[in-house]
């Protein structure tokens, strides 16, 4: 079971990494760690800042990452109704 929950896990976490851009005009780095709840189905239930980056713009950039990924369905064998991840994004200046 956690193979399998590690492995849609990181799945999850490409999409989001994907979707994500550094906001425009800003020259902040930091990490936003992000509570993500995906249902078994694959949709988005719920995105919240679980610590911020201390940068309002990059918290913003990384929820509206999650926000515009799609998801897969989770992997046969694993049957609760949603799952919750703890997922890091790290914006570096360029």
């Amino acid at each position: 079971r956690q193979s399998l929950l590690a492995q849609w896990g990181a799945t999850i976490r490409t999409r989001v990494e994907k979707r994500k851009s550094s906001p425009r005009g800003t020259r902040a780095s930091g990490t936003t760690v992000l509570r993500v709840t995906v249902s078994r189905s694959g949709a988005l239930v719920l995105v919240a800042v679980a610590k911020s980056s201390g940068h309002p713009d990059l918290d913003r950039a990384a929820v509206k990452a999650v926000r515009k990924a799609r998801y897969p369905a989770a992997p046969k064998g694993l049957e609760a109704g949603e799952y919750h991840f703890n997922l890091p994004l790290a914006f570096r200046r360029g």
